[in-house]
């Protein structure tokens, strides 16, 4: 079993070489590819990031609700479809995440994380996934996790 991160899912989206032939690699050699709503909605919020960065100037993150009040995400919405067909032909599963709020914190208090990827760590945990498909180092800190590539 391996999970996906949301750096490996916007490389192939994006098709950042040669990180995104890595990605195609490791899922294409796979039967059991799980992400969970976490890693959506951190590669969602990247996707929109990116974009208005790209297309408005936008830095940090009152500018990017500014310019979502202002435009709206319909520019997006073949973006947020790619994301999901991708999810559809590589048959990643989208788990629900699980962890306590104290669990959430001792994770990232023990294992030096932010929130989010200890959330990521402990969904892992309690599904019983060892490998995770990520090019964040911070994963290799948790004990239960072989980071890959």
């Amino acid at each position: 079993m391996i999970y996906v991160d949301s750096n490996a899912l916007v490389y192939l989206l994006h098709d950042v070489k040669p990180k995104s032939d890595l990605v195609v690699d490791f899922l294409s050699s796979r039967d059991e590819v799980y992400t969970s709503l976490r890693t959506i909605e951190e590669t969602s919020y990247i996707l929109v990031r990116v974009y208005l960065s790209k297309h408005y100037g936008a830095r940090g993150i009152y500018q990017v609700k500014e310019l979502i009040r202002k435009h709206g995400l319909e520019h997006l919405k073949d973006e947020l479809v790619t994301l999901r067909r991708l999810l559809s032909d590589y048959n990643i599963i989208t788990l629900q995440d699980k962890a306590t709020i104290e669990e959430i914190h001792e994770t990232m208090i023990k294992y030096r994380l932010l929130p989010g990827d200890a959330i990521i760590a402990l969904t892992c945990k309690h599904y019983g996934i060892d490998t995770i498909l990520t090019f964040d180092e911070d994963f290799k800190r948790i004990p239960w996790l072989k980071v890959i590539p």
